[in-house]
């Protein structure tokens, strides 16, 4: 479960190039076959405990960005053998994007509220019979990641990547088995997992800890503060609700140079001291009670 503070999925072009070029760059062709190595994901930080055997789910506080990009990955992979005749390869790897319960019902391996439906019609459904125009940044980029992904992986694009980045590599080698290859390598990655059940402990590491991958902004920041003051209530969720008014607000002005962080920043400026974009966050802290944070809600 992706938590309501965190950020929307926002990894650019070039960081899933980044990605996908240490993980095909990662294979070696050896004896007529490619084997995998050994590659660090990083660090991630969850709530929950892996230990236990319940039905709770875990909570992923930073590894997010990551974990959605290597599900979009696994779709795109999917989808390519699913074209190229290879359905029962197609519906293995589908099983770490969707799952089923004791009862046979489907169950999604990673449920988030952000970018909910869009991901799972594009990307966590097989059949793709729903699939509607992106209406937001995040779901533009989730759809911008997995058309990257499927013209990256594109046979003649892949083999000419991997002839200049895998030593003695044959391009007699078929699509599939290089897919396989790519496919295994994240199965087999490392790194390094902190969970702990305490949420406000995993708040408070969620701001220092700046894993592998986009660096944190001052907007996710300051989101990430204000839902850990204003914890989630019935009968509705206030920093929420006021976040996505927020956002729904910007998306249709259709404007597309103002994201969230440009807008608070120059809110931010408008209301309170002149401030760079580095110390927003700061001067947040030492500026907005938290006792007032409902009202900066509000005001925003």
């Amino acid at each position: 479960m992706i938590p309501r503070f965190q950020r929307d999925y926002s990894w650019e072009k070039k960081n899933c190039d980044e990605f996908l070029d240490d993980i095909v760059k990662g294979l070696k062709y050896k004896n007529g076959k490619l084997e995998i190595t050994s590659y660090f994901l990083g660090t991630m930080l969850f709530i929950g405990n892996f230990d236990e055997k319940s039905d709770k789910e875990i909570q992923v506080v930073d590894g997010q960005q990551r974990i959605t990009t290597i599900t979009i990955l696994f779709s795109a992979i999917s989808d390519i053998f699913r074209a190229k005749g290879e359905d029962k390869l197609s519906e293995l790897i589908f099983s770490y994007i969707m799952t089923s319960d004791d009862d046979g019902n489907p169950v999604r391996i990673i449920k988030s509220e952000s970018s909910y439906p869009y991901f799972s019609y594009y990307i966590q459904d097989r059949e793709k019979t729903q699939i509607t125009e992106p209406s937001s940044e995040e779901e533009l980029c989730i759809q911008s990641t997995y058309k990257l992904f499927r013209t990256r992986l594109e046979e003649k694009n892949l083999k000419s990547f991997m002839t200049g980045n895998c030593e003695g590599f044959n391009e007699d080698i078929s699509i599939i088995d290089i897919l396989k290859a790519i496919r295994d390598q994240i199965l087999n990655c490392i790194f390094v997992s902190i969970s702990t059940d305490d949420k406000d402990q995993a708040y408070r590491v969620f701001e220092i800890l700046n894993a592998k991958g986009k660096k944190l902004a001052a907007i996710d920041l300051i989101k990430n503060r204000l839902f850990e003051k204003l914890p989630k209530t019935e009968p509705a969720d206030y920093a929420r609700c006021k976040w996505n008014e927020l956002k729904n607000i910007i998306n249709e002005c259709d404007v597309a140079s103002v994201g969230l962080g440009t807008y608070y920043r120059h809110f931010w400026n408008s209301c309170y001291k002149q401030t760079g974009a580095s110390q927003l966050y700061e001067r947040f802290l030492s500026t907005i009670k938290t006792s007032d944070y409902d009202s900066f809600l509000d005001s925003s």
